[in-house]
């Protein structure tokens, strides 16, 4: 453009004799509206010069009118943002030619425009537009052809390094361009060589005719359509490809062909299959549980839960499903009966069991129709929670069981099987405590021995099961007697003996319960023939430590066996006591004599 305004104003011509034009304003002009402030200012300074250097009557005219032509297409270049179109050029075009004719108003007289106007203004003007919109067309659609040019170079480029497969076909499914992805798909050298041949000459028959049946409904409907085809390749490998095809047209819109874009997706159809399995082995894992499985998310939402889950709670199976808030399952559980019944608040007993469920840990709860049902919490990663169910009811029956039988074994191991009494075991470890607890200046405990009369006799003469019922009758009569001593001890010592222990009883109080024991037993009024009393009887001896005194069990024991064969002696049915002090007497009912 410097060059050109050079040359134009070197150049001028006579348009009438005395006038010389030139056409430095459109070259000014059109510099600045393709070119911006730089281009312009370089064919600006050289006009400048010129015409300074030129002189003349002119020149303070010409500047300006340089000035303004250079600026029209500044202030244009600065509001059009792309290649400037033909309304743009055109009022380019006519800045240009008021900056070329201004002048011819300002240096000619008012009273000879009318000679001047039609016979240079106007065709000089017209010069001046002419030679700006031709120039700025030109100058637009070179720039249009080489931005178009620069765009396919950028698109073929791109095309050629995607990865992903890339061509167009004509209505015949003939190739009519590609990618070389999608020559390396179909095997071929290279992507010219698929230009003008179709999917058979590359796939056997059937994947051929599938590819062109996809292509033909494509066409058939006109618009673009997404679809996932699989097929076997000549190896024999199982490929999948999702693929877009999409129907293109010339530009008075009649349909031309298709282009296609191929993404292969065996590796993601692999794995999606894969999940599909497995998911499938996980759901038929879940289903057959014998446990319920219940998934609940952050704030107590149910997300997930297995059939068996539902199975066990059945009358609130229907609300135990993703959606459902645990504290409204809680609630829904307790007002059906599901949940055994409580007393106090409603909602905190529900704010609690929702806490403790949603809370890592395991814990038990019984159902209103008996089930127990054991429930165990594991946080998850993202703030959920997931419970496992299982009912333990034959658990808990199966402890509850054998709790009740070691109870009665416990029962058994200290308990003597005929007369229900304590036997020798628990007796001799209940004497030794209670002795051990003793207390400075308190008596006792007191011991009493007690024999059934001619218990031999009465076995040889009504039989052993007579004598086990007679034993018993005794022993019960005994243990019934003594519950006016709660702390007193009764049991059976072997045999027809049967020993109590009294706590903090002396000789005195001791002999007292004594003769009621022995009046009780003959109340029982058990016939035995075999006995000069007529019926059965016992004997009794006592024996008790005395306040500030000790002595062994075994001491104990033998002083009250002592007393016991002091009583048979003296005729049974009677009792006699030995004093443990220094002193041993020996008490009959009613009677006392120093031994």
């Amino acid at each position: 453009m410097a060059v050109g305004t050079l040359c134009a104003m070197s150049l001028p011509f006579q348009f009438i004799p005395g006038v010389l034009l030139d056409l430095r304003y459109t070259f000014l002009a059109v510099a600045g509206l393709f070119g911006g402030p730089l281009a312009a200012i370089i064919p600006f300074l050289p006009a400048i010069i010129w015409r300074v250097i030129s002189g003349g009557t002119g020149l303070w005219v010409g500047i300006p009118l340089i000035v303004m032509a250079s600026a029209s297409g500044l202030i244009a270049h600065r509001y059009i943002r792309d290649i400037p179109n033909g309304k743009a050029i055109v009022i380019v075009a006519l800045a240009v030619v008021f900056s070329g004719t201004a002048g011819f108003f300002v240096k000619i007289p008012v009273e000879k425009w009318v000679v001047v106007m039609p016979a240079v203004v106007a065709p000089f003007a017209l010069l001046l537009f002419v030679s700006a919109v031709l120039s700025g067309l030109a100058i637009s659609q070179e720039m249009k052809r080489q931005e178009a040019t620069n765009l396919n170079r950028i698109y073929k480029a791109i095309i050629e390094a995607l990865p992903d497969c890339l061509n167009a076909k004509d209505l015949n499914g003939r190739f009519i361009a590609a990618n070389p992805a999608t020559a390396e798909l179909m095997g071929a050298g290279t992507a010219a060589e698929l230009v003008g041949k179709t999917d058979f000459d590359f796939y056997d028959h059937n994947a051929a005719l599938m590819f062109r049946a996809d292509e033909l409904k494509v066409l058939e409907a006109g618009r673009p359509a997404t679809i996932e085809q699989h097929f076997t390749s000549a190896q024999g490998t199982d490929i999948w490809l999702s693929t877009l095809k999409a129907p293109f047209t010339d530009e008075e819109g009649h349909l031309i062909g298709m282009i296609t874009h191929n993404r292969e997706i065996t590796d993601r159809k692999r794995l999606e299959n894969e999940l599909i399995r497995t998911q499938s082995h996980l759901s038929n894992a879940l289903a057959s549980m014998a446990d319920g499985l219940a998934m609940f998310d952050a704030s107590g939402c149910q997300v997930f839960s297995n059939s068996r889950y539902a199975e066990m709670f059945p009358l609130t199976s229907d609300i135990r499903v993703p959606g459902t808030c645990l504290r409204t399952i809680l609630r829904t559980a307790i007002e059906r009966g599901e949940e055994i019944s409580f007393i106090g608040n409603l909602d905190d007993l529900i704010e609690r069991a929702a806490d403790a469920f949603l809370r890592a840990g395991d814990r038990q709860m019984r159902l209103a129709d008996g089930r127990w049902i054991e429930a165990r919490t594991r946080a998850m990663d993202e703030g959920g929670s997931l419970i496992v169910f299982s009912d333990i009811t034959k658990t808990k029956r199966a402890e509850e069981e054998l709790r009740n039988l070691n109870e009665r074994l416990e029962i058994m191991a200290h308990t003597d099987g005929l007369t229900g009494l304590l036997n020798r075991r628990s007796f001799d470890a209940a004497l030794a405590r209670i002795i051990s607890q003793k207390g400075t200046g308190r008596p006792g405990p007191g011991l009493l021995m007690i024999d059934v009369d001619k218990f031999k006799a009465f076995n040889d003469t009504y039989g052993h099961p007579a004598g086990d019922t007679c034993l018993k009758t005794v022993a019960d009569c005994i243990a019934v007697s003594m519950r006016a001593y709660p702390n007193s001890v009764v049991a059976r010592y072997g045999g027809e003996e049967i020993a109590v222990i009294i706590p903090h009883c002396d000789t005195d109080h001791a002999t007292s319960v004594a003769h009621f024991l022995c009046a009780q037993v003959r109340a029982l009024e058990i016939a035995h023939i075999g006995s000069e009393k007529g019926i059965v009887s016992v004997s009794i001896g006592t024996a008790a430590i005395e306040p500030n005194s000790f002595c062994e069990a075994k001491i104990l024991l033998r002083w009250a066996d002592e007393a016991l064969y002091a009583a048979k002696a003296a005729g049974r049915d009677c009792v006699r006591s030995i004093h443990t002090m220094n002193t041993t007497t020996l008490n009959s009912a009613g009677t006392s004599s120093s031994a």
